[in-house]
């Protein structure tokens, strides 16, 4: 788990919101297709990424963001992206479930 201050939970917020809707700030929709149909089950590899992630979120703004990411390498950063979008898919699922 990492722990932000309110600017940087903003924006992680925002994030999450704009990819929601499509508008994926961080990457472009040429990776979302190359990464719809690969394999992610290798745990390691899973983990790995979700601590990327968690650093990734540390940056200060979305340029540092993007350089974070365009500094991995091919297979790591889809594997990031991949656990993003995870989040965002999970996020519209509780935001969506309602108590009965």
């Amino acid at each position: 788990m990492v722990y932000v201050n309110e600017e940087q939970l903003e924006q992680v917020k925002y994030l999450l919101e704009q990819s929601a809707l499509g508008n994926h700030l961080l990457f472009d929709n040429s990776t979302i297709r190359r990464i719809a149909n690969t394999d992610h089950e290798n745990q390691d590899r899973v983990e790995r990424a979700e601590k990327l992630l968690e650093e990734m979120i540390l940056c200060p703004t979305l340029a540092a963001k993007r350089a974070f990411l365009e500094n991995l390498d091919r297979r790591t950063y889809d594997d990031v992206v991949r656990i993003f979008l995870n989040v965002v898919q999970n996020t519209l699922k509780d935001s969506q479930e309602f108590p009965q």
